[in-house]
């Protein structure tokens, strides 16, 4: 894969969202609970914060987040303010089950520029399934954005 890596300023952004640990691919079943709690008002693309990653294990200490205005309904989804971040960034185009690629791509390029990255790490999902059906897992785009710590 070819990608396009560079450093972004990323704004803050208000969210709600809902904790998540477990193994990082199930996290999409409990997903729909944030869109529900806010009756679907979204206003920007969804997003993973992964807080931590076991490797071996795949389970992620993760916050599912929906940018909104709304107030969430309850159902264990609260709001906060995910803060400004540097972060080296790069869009990956295509399934889910190839992201490892952008992270290979994302790690390649820290040791190559000795930057520090330092988690949470967040996947945007710019395009991805709908609520309803699948889509063409080849045309997802999703946004990978790895904080650097700052000296």
């Amino acid at each position: 894969m070819n990608y396009r890596v560079e450093i972004k300023d990323i704004e803050p952004i208000r969210v709600a969202y809902m904790k998540y640990v477990g193994v990082a691919t199930e996290a999409n079943k409990v997903f729909p609970n944030v869109f529900k709690s806010i009756m679907g008002k979204a206003n920007g693309a969804p997003l993973f914060s992964y807080l931590s990653m076991n490797q071996e294990t795949k389970v992620a200490e993760m916050e599912l987040c929906v940018p909104t205005e709304m107030m969430p309904n309850g159902n264990g989804v609260e709001v906060k303010e995910l803060p400004r971040i540097k972060a080296v960034c790069l869009t990956h185009v295509g399934s889910y089950e190839t992201l490892f690629h952008a992270y290979a791509a994302i790690d390649e390029y820290a040791k190559e520029n000795k930057l520090i990255l330092a988690p949470p790490f967040r996947e945007v999902f710019i395009k991805g399934p709908g609520m309803l059906i699948k889509g063409n897992l080849g045309k997802y785009i999703t946004e990978v954005q790895f904080p650097i710590m700052e000296e």
